[in-house]
Order: C-alpha cells, then structure tokens, then sequence
C-alpha cells in the first residue's frame, strides 16, 4: 500500500463527507432533505438499481438486528428501517451518519446511526444478525480485514450482504486492459487477492472531481477465498452503464442483456458466518 491505513481512515472520512450519490441528487433535482425530497431520490434510486432488491430480502430482516456499513444518501437504510429491522448504520464520516438519524427521525423510525470504521469499530463480538454493505468495503484499504470485521461482528449463523467492484467487469477490459489481464494471469498462477486503485474516476469522485481514496477491485474466486470462515457463499455480477463499449444502448437495454451477468461493473454476494 502506498499509504498507511490512518492515512486511508482520515482520507475518507473526508471524502465521503459529501454523500455518495450527491451528482444523483443534482441530477434528479433534489436540493433538500425533507420527506417529500427524499422519497422521491429513493424511488429514483430503487428505480436505477432494480435488482437491488433481489438481494437485500427485506422480509428476511424483519426482527433482525442489522448493522448497515457505508450509509450514503440513506436509502437503503431508510428502507430496512422501515422493513422493521432492528437498525444500525456505521459510517467513516460524519454527512452520512447525520442524513440517515435525520431520516429516521423524520419519518419516526427506530434505529441509529453512528460515526465509526468497520476495520475498528468498536462494536461487540456477535452482536449482529445480518451485516450489509452495498459498495463500500473495498474503500476501506483493506477488504479482507473488512470482511473478517463483520464477521466477528456477526452472529454465527449471521448473513453478510456485500457489493463490491467487480475486477472482470467490462469497464476494466475496456478502460485497463492490460491490468485486468495481468490480475487474471496472477490468478491462474494461484494468486488470490485484489488489486488497487488505477483508473476509478468512472467509479466515485466528488463535485470537485477528487478520487475516492482507495478502491480495490476483485474476482468473484478470489472473494470466495477472501471469506474465509463463512459459509453459503453466492456471488452474481449486476450492473452496467451507458458508456462504452455499450454507449448507444440504453440502461434498460443494458441491464435486460446478459452483460451485466457475465460482465458486470459490480459483484453482490451473500455468506453466512460459520459457528465458532
């Protein structure tokens, strides 16, 4: 790693001070945080990740306590809240954790949301039924350590839910081919593990234009390997864009093709945590 974990902590507690998917809000039109704004961002949202909800198994969660690491705009948390989760929200910087307590308290929701790192946060051993991490582990600077985190954090028998970026994607054949094909070689040779950072401004960046500060892009084999102690591991690639080599399709088109299954830009996977 070129820099040191405090480094990485500190970095993004910064950046991801401005919430991720502020460029979305922009564009849908959304300049407040009252009820009625943010509902209408979380339809936008649920309406651009369609099969989120494949997923994330709301039902399932009912009655669960549920730790939710990497809060952005809140939607996700909003929606286990109100799927009647017993709710905690983690996040490295301070925007995300005040928008999510200020949903909750708008719309009269239990749960909380605190300031912390999943890499040291703090919380006690088996507290939680069910983890969920939509695309934020691998911005941590060390995505094993984070998922051994949850693991601990996990109850046995507890479920992780994760997205993070998927090394095979489309994009990175197109954008650094010769990464990606020298990170396939490594694994044929045995190699399991990630690679970090390169070309990610497709990926996050502020209004600004700064670069998240550190992005780590797997295999869906090597993040088998990576879960170790865990058990029921499913991985599916999802997600595509509109730029190229697939400009001139639509989003729609995009994600109704088999692209986002073979080669998607992301990789949701389930596992559940062995018994100690």
């Amino acid at each position: 790693m070129s820099k040191s974990q405090q480094a990485i902590d500190d970095a993004n507690a910064s950046f991801w001070n401005e919430l991720c998917g502020s460029a979305a809000a922009r564009a849908w039109g959304i300049t407040d945080s009252s009820m009625e704004s943010l509902r209408r961002y979380d339809d936008n949202y649920f309406r651009f990740y369609p099969y989120l909800e494949r997923h994330v198994n709301w039902g399932a969660l009912r009655g669960k306590r549920v730790l939710e690491i990497g809060l952005g705009y809140g939607s996700l948390s909003q929606k286990l809240a109100e799927s009647g989760a017993d709710y905690v929200g983690l996040d490295i910087a301070a925007g995300p954790v005040t928008m999510v307590n200020h949903r909750l308290q708008q719309s009269g929701l239990a749960g909380l949301a605190v300031q912390g790192n999943i890499l040291s946060s703090g919380f006690p051993d088996n507290s939680f039924d069910a983890v969920v991490a939509i695309g934020c582990l691998h911005h941590t600077g060390n995505l094993k350590t984070a998922i051994a985190a949850c693991r601990r954090l996990l109850r046995p028998g507890g479920r992780l839910i994760a997205m993070v970026y998927y090394s095979y994607s489309y994009r990175q054949f197109w954008v650094e081919p010769r990464r990606a094909i020298r990170y396939w070689l490594r694994e044929l040779g045995g190699y399991r593990g990630t690679f970090r950072d390169g070309e990610t401004s497709a990926y996050d960046k502020t209004q600004d234009g700064a670069l998240a500060p550190a992005t780590e892009f797997v295999s869906m084999k090597s993040l088998r390997a990576l879960c170790e102690g865990y058990t029921d591991f499913e991985a599916t690639p999802e997600n595509a864009d509109r730029e190229m080599p697939f400009r001139l399709w639509s989003r729609d088109r995009l994600l109704a093709s088999p692209v986002p299954r073979l080669c998607g830009l992301d990789v949701y996977w389930t596992c559940v945590k062995s018994g100690d």
